[in-house]
């Protein structure tokens, strides 16, 4: 794997999250659960975690229940899911791949079952040399902190706060919870 230039890449300062569990004891689809697994590790065997990389999912170190499968097709039945998550993986969607899988996770999401995202303001390319984006990220969970980082090649559109809720009022969905921090991490929390 060759390095990439440096002078290609925006790089975020260090951010912190910290996460409870909120979802005890409900069925939690979690889309692009592989990697770290944050989810999984907050709720283990409650999780059914989707990615569509193998190589994600065996890295994946919980006890969630883990199925190669793309977010933008998934193969459950409707209404199943109590709650769905979306842990830093919106961004490596295009617009069109969004669109989809929200419909999609709306479709088996229980009446009133809750969708929640943690994602981040990825920049559009600007016609300059820089096209690569990292997050740097420390994510505090009630018995671990993680230390990781999200890369994503930048495209022409980028990603907002307000594009990702506009797909999701498009869907069908109710805002409960939308907020943006100064350095562009933001959580959305809807209902089906």
């Amino acid at each position: 794997m060759s390095e990439i230039d440096p002078a290609r890449i925006i790089e975020s300062s260090k951010h912190r999250i910290a996460l409870e569990r909120e979802h005890i004891g409900k069925l939690i689809l979690d889309i692009g659960g592989g990697g770290e697994g944050i989810i999984g590790k907050l709720y283990g065997r409650n999780v059914v975690a989707i990615d569509p990389r193998l190589d994600e999912l065996e890295e994946t170190e919980n006890d969630s229940i883990k199925i190669v499968m793309d977010g933008c097709d998934l193969k459950f039945t409707r209404g199943l899911f109590d709650a769905a998550t979306s842990f830093f993986t919106l961004m490596y969607m295009s617009t069109q791949d969004k669109v989809r899988a929200v419909f999609e996770i709306r479709r088996v999401l229980k009446p009133g079952g809750v969708f929640e995202i943690w994602d981040t303001v990825v920049p559009a390319l600007d016609g300059g040399e820089k096209d690569v984006f990292i997050l740097h990220l420390d994510v505090e969970l009630p018995s671990e902190t993680i230390s990781t980082g999200y890369g994503v090649g930048m495209n022409n559109e980028g990603q907002s706060i307000d594009g990702i809720v506009e797909i999701l009022k498009e869907a069908g969905f109710s805002i409960e919870e939308s907020t943006e921090s100064a350095d562009g991490i933001f959580r959305i929390r809807c209902v089906s």
